[in-house]
């Protein structure tokens, strides 16, 4: 399965900026990225834009869609011991995924957990992901699980199922929150990657700033993915941070794209230097 050019470059299409949706989709293309990714949900605002209407504005503007990212707020019930409960949450799931396949969009993005307080993992769970990559597959449609809080969760998936259409979305912020600086679920599931969410933090928040702003050691991760021989999207999932609250859109995706270039040197063994520690 063809889910993305190779060695392209990615930024999710909310950055930060007040602006539409063709807005900030022009500027990305203007700075440079290839793709971008959308948030699976109607976009408020003056004029306000339905989902179904995105992936062609997307495409419109020259970019590739790499994925949607669906809302995760009740994926804790794809582990629900009430079946009425699982079988509501995997019709929606079902539904975004009838979105994929409608708007040839080749990965869908979702959570496996949410809350940090759920008891283990349990086979109710992998019945609800079993029955959703049944459809993945049939519709030719690769579900990627981001890390989150629980990784034990992310784990007993990846350790029960092996379907192509199964793949892992890695977000560096979060593995810094909760994994701190063990990189280890990217070095165990690296062979399973199918896209990326990189930003930086300061260790506590998620504050999605620009890889090198932070504490997160970006080096690392690129030569975890340059020993896995990535061969994806490297796609940020960033905001501006303090540094840059006084630039333009367009200075703060030409900063950006540079960062993400920087990042996808490491990744490809081309990098002359690598990602300075940050300095207060």
């Amino acid at each position: 399965m063809s889910t993305s050019p190779d060695h392209s470059l990615g930024i999710f299409s909310w950055f930060g900026y007040v602006l539409t949706l063709p807005e900030r989709l022009a500027l990305i293309k203007a700075a440079g990225f290839d793709a971008t990714s959308l948030w699976w949900e109607d976009e408020v605002g003056t004029p306000g834009i339905t989902k179904e209407a995105m992936p062609n504005l997307v495409r419109d503007s020259g970019l590739f869609l790499e994925n949607i990212h669906i809302p995760y707020h009740d994926c804790d019930d794809l582990w629900s011991e009430s079946r009425s409960t699982r079988n509501a949450v995997v019709r929606k799931y079902q539904h975004w995924l009838d979105d994929c396949a409608r708007h040839k969009i080749p990965i869908m993005v979702m959570h496996s957990s949410d809350a940090l307080t759920l008891p283990a993992p349990n086979r109710n769970g992998l019945d609800s992901i079993t029955r959703l990559l049944k459809i993945a597959e049939e519709g030719d449609i690769m579900i990627a699980l981001e890390n989150t809080g629980r990784e034990d969760y992310i784990r007993f998936i990846f350790s029960q199922i092996s379907s192509p259409n199964l793949g892992f979305c890695y977000d560096s912020s979060h593995n810094r929150i909760y994994g701190r600086e063990q990189i280890d679920i990217l070095e165990d599931l690296a062979d399973r990657l199918v896209c990326t969410h990189l930003s930086d933090n300061d260790g506590q928040r998620d504050c999605h700033w620009l890889p090198g702003e932070g504490i997160i050691d970006f080096n690392q991760i690129g030569r975890v993915l340059a020993s896995a021989d990535y061969q994806a999207i490297v796609t940020l999932e960033v905001t501006r941070g303090k540094r840059d609250l006084n630039k333009t859109p367009e200075q703060f995706l030409a900063k950006a794209f540079q960062r993400a270039k920087l990042f996808n040197g490491i990744c490809r063994r081309s990098a002359k230097c690598g990602f300075q520690p940050a300095t207060p």
